[in-house]
């Protein structure tokens, strides 16, 4: 058993708590029915903020991270951003924040992600992803669990949640945030290092030997979809905002995500790897993440190594040799949202 410290459902939670203590101030609303999961909609049905999704971040990472806003520089230019700094970043990222639990919902799935998957991760619940990996084990007395979509989960699934988690509906928490809101869009900006951890364990690297890491990346604005002349369907689902949400999103990681690490690595074997983690060195360089979905039909279909960083540094403690792989660019950023809105008529929001 972990420390009891270390538990990131009980740290998930209390950040849960300041949320629901600040939800006129952060625009979220919370609802809690008798004998039903508690949901906090961050952006769904109400405006949100980027505040909450500074918030919505430290949740995703049970607490091991701090998020703020920041600028971000590129070739000159100061852009708003979101910097992370994360602690045990393997346990983090890849046990808690990456969304490795797919949940159905009316009309189709959304992806779960949070520490709640560290509960569910053995219990045939297709939860997990990469947390299956891990050397840890957690038992808490609550679940928090962040759902990137729309629609929450009907009742008989949010049981099934439960079930998995081995907790009454009533002790789980489901935080709701749509890609394009502006909670959504913060929380994925700070999943830069979580794609650059990604990144490494599918090259085959020992993440475990990450001793902490931070990110930054730039901040896309909330952008909509016009439909057909250029007149908003009022009745729109939000599917078609949230698809180019997804592909701006993606792409400001790809193209201008920038990540640190500190790791001890005695055998050096990070120098034979660093230069396949950035986007430049993939096949997929250049390519707008929207045109990727398109050729693949489904996110979960999307190979794994397209998933990059524009850049990587590291700190190796155990040689004192600093390494750097990349590099951002706003030319190439200017470039994959010049052809997103090529193809999608769009304004700000």
């Amino acid at each position: 058993m972990p420390k009891r410290e270390h538990c990131l459902n009980e740290s998930a939670r209390a950040i849960v708590g300041r949320i629901l203590a600040s939800r006129g101030y952060l625009g979220v609303h919370a609802m809690s029915p008798p004998g039903c999961a508690n949901l906090v909609d961050m952006g769904a049905w109400c405006p949100g903020s980027a505040e909450a999704g500074l918030l919505l971040a430290e949740a995703c990472l049970g607490g091991l991270g701090r998020a703020e806003l920041a600028w971000v520089s590129l070739d000159g230019v100061r852009l708003p951003g979101v910097r992370v700094e994360v602690q045990m970043p393997a346990l983090a990222c890849l046990g808690s924040q990456y969304a490795g639990w797919t949940i159905p919902v009316e009309g189709g799935v959304v992806m779960g992600s949070g520490p709640a998957q560290l509960l569910a991760a053995d219990a045939g619940a297709g939860a997990g992803g990469p947390a299956r990996l891990l050397d840890h084990a957690e038992e808490a007395d609550v679940g928090v669990l962040v759902l990137e979509g729309r629609q929450s989960p009907s009742q008989e699934t949010i049981s099934r949640i439960a079930s998995a988690c081995n907790l009454p509906p009533s002790s789980l928490w489901l935080l709701l945030a749509p890609t394009a809101s502006r909670a959504g869009l913060v929380q994925i900006a700070a999943r830069v290092v979580e794609v650059a951890l990604h990144k490494l364990l599918h090259l085959g690297y020992d993440v475990s030997q990450v001793e902490s890491a931070s990110g930054v990346c730039a901040l896309v604005p909330l952008v909509r979809g016009d439909i057909g002349n250029g007149v908003r369907d009022d009745v729109c689902d939000g599917t078609r905002d949230d698809r180019l949400a997804m592909g701006l999103a993606n792409d400001a990681i790809a193209a201008a995500g920038q990540c640190q690490l500190t790791l001890r690595d005695r055998d050096r074997e990070i120098d034979s790897v660093l230069g396949r983690v950035p986007w430049s060195s993939s096949p997929s360089f250049g390519t707008p993440f929207l045109h990727l979905l398109d050729s693949c039909g489904r996110f979960g279909d999307i190979d794994p190594l397209m998933f990059s960083p524009a850049q990587i540094v590291v700190t190796n403690v155990a040689t004192g040799g600093v390494l750097q792989a990349g590099e951002p660019s706003l030319a190439m950023l200017q470039m994959c949202f010049k052809k997103c809105f090529e193809t999608m008529g769009v304004h700000s929001s």
